[in-house]
Order: structure tokens, then sequence, then C-alpha cells
């Protein structure tokens, strides 16, 4: 970090509340473990302190517990901490969570994030899934401008089930033929021009499945940008949203300004990410697409502090 940038970071010190500065002591003095965690998860409840099971903000300390704070509303009478309501509740070994974390920030797999973070690798898949629910669940509500919409497709992947409808295959293996098939998933990836992302697993590529995930997220007056499937094209006949179909089968991949490079582009550094994990199972490819979106989000700014606090929703 530069001088000055520095020394406009100390100069914002001075609007943290008492929470905050309290959770910057505790993050700098490098205490780690639980400390540091229970620090986070304090900071972040306090910012919006409500009850969680009926959202009224009349909210009174009630104790301590395991770590954490405890309080209770003033209108339904219940008691909680900063974690009811929250992915990571009622979850054990809070003292393994800090490396946990570090270990998704890195990609790691859950073997290696098991040994980091000293449990078993069960353990360590459920968590796994119970840290990636924030992040599966966080995505762009809204893309405007240029935004490009278009499929990536994924072998379907039954990987840890004991029974299979189908022939079992090899690990890596290949669809028949390219496209959608009953061998493949397909991912429809929505992303405008600022980076804003949305995702989701189809079932089919049918216009109301596309639609689904269109309707709620592009903008009004957003330039939309696909190919020539059919789909889109009654998408933007239907909402009155100017669009652009690029007949790619034709060797039409631009046209003026206008291209989906930028998702393509996504779709390969995605691709390129899941490698790692030898196979996902298609049950499991939302957890991973929020995971991926979280690191587009985060860029080099990613750490385990970031990924936690997603991790809470």
């Amino acid at each position: 970090m530069k001088g000055r940038e520095f020394q406009q970071l100390i100069a914002e010190t001075g609007k943290l509340t008492a929470m905050q500065r309290q959770t910057l002591a505790t993050v700098l003095s490098g205490q780690g473990g639980w400390t540091k965690v229970a620090a986070l998860i304090e900071a972040r409840f306090s910012e919006d302190a409500r009850c969680p099971h009926c959202q009224d903000v009349r909210v009174r300390p009630w104790g301590r517990s395991c770590g954490l704070a405890r309080y209770r509303c003033r209108s339904c009478g219940k008691s909680f901490n900063a974690l009811t309501g929250t992915p990571l509740a009622r979850l054990r070994k809070r003292s393994a969570w800090s490396a946990y974390a570090s270990a998704l920030a890195d990609g790691v797999s859950v073997r290696k994030a098991a040994a980091r973070s000293g449990v078993s690798a069960p353990t360590s898949f459920r968590w796994r899934h119970r840290f990636l629910k924030g992040p599966m669940d966080t995505k762009a509500k809204a893309v405007t401008g240029v935004v490009e919409a278009d499929e990536t497709f994924f072998l379907k992947s039954f990987k840890g089930a004991r029974q299979l409808d189908r022939a079992p295959r090899k690990r890596g293996g290949k669809a028949a033929k390219p496209g959608l098939s009953d061998e493949q998933v397909p991912v429809l990836v929505v992303r405008d021009r600022s980076g804003a992302t949305t995702d989701a697993v189809l079932e089919n590529l049918q216009a109301a499945s596309i639609h689904g995930v269109l309707k709620p997220v592009v903008a009004a007056d957003a330039m939309l940008v696909s190919d020539g499937a059919d789909a889109y094209a009654s998408f933007a006949a239907e909402t009155g949203i100017e669009h652009v179909g690029l007949v790619t089968s034709r060797g039409e991949h631009r046209r003026g300004a206008y291209h989906i490079q930028n998702v393509n582009a996504y779709h390969s550094r995605l691709k390129t990410w899941m490698r790692r994990f030898n196979g996902v199972a298609t049950k499991y490819l939302a957890s991973y697409l929020g995971w991926r979106r979280l690191f587009e989000r985060e860029g080099d700014a990613i750490t385990a502090q970031r990924c936690f606090l997603a991790a809470l929703g």
C-alpha cells in the first residue's frame, strides 16, 4: 500500500464504531482461531442488530455462551446469538473455522481443506456446503447496460451416489456429442460489462427456463446480446428489451461493439477453475458456481476473512 493510501486509511478509522474498532484491534493483534472469528461475527451482527426470528430491532444483551454474546428479543421473547439464522448456526469445532475459511480462499479440495483445518474429510465436505450457502445465494440483483447471456455445459455427475441409473464412466469422460444432451446439464451465465453476474443451472434450454432466469435481473433499458437462440429473441420481444442475436454458426461473433466474448471468457475461467476438483456432483454444482462468483467479485483481495463473512450470508 502506498503512503498516501495508508494515510487515507488512518484518517478513515475515526469513523469506526466501538465494535468496529474492537474488531480491527483483534485482527491487527495477530490473534487467530476463534477469537478473530468471533470478533468478525459480532461486528457483522452489530451493523444491523435484529431478531432473526421476527426481524424486530428491539433486542437486548442476554449473557454469553460458547464465546459469543447472546441476545433476547423484546418482541417475541426468543433468545439467540449472532450466528442464529445463518448457514453456520450450530456448526461445531469453531476453533477450526478460520483455517477452513483460509482453505476456501485458496480454492483447495475437500481433503486438503480437512488437513489444513484438522477435521475429518466427511466434516470438511459438510462444512464446504454450509460455508458456500451464502455465496451460492449471492447473485447480482440486476444487470444493466450491455448484458451478455450464453450457456455452457457440464457433464452430469452422480459423484458420491450409491446407485446410478446409467453405466458408470471413468472420471473426466466426455459427452458423446456437443451441446445439450442427456449427458450434460446447461448453465446459463448472464453478465454485464461492469462485471455484475448471475447464473443458474437449467433443467433444459426451453424458453420458459431461460426467461425465468433473465426476467428478474435484466434491466428494462438494457441491451441484451446473445447467440441466435430463439429463447433470447422471444424474451426480448416479450419484455421490449433491445436485443442483438449473433448467429455464431455462420461465423458472426461480433456486430459492431456488441459481442458475447465477456461471458464466454467467464465460461473459460469457470471451467478451468473447476478442473481442480476432478468432477463436481451435479446436485452441488450451484454451490461451486457461487464459489466462483465470490472469486470473481473479490479478485486479488480475497482473504479468509472475506470468505467467512460471505459464508454468513
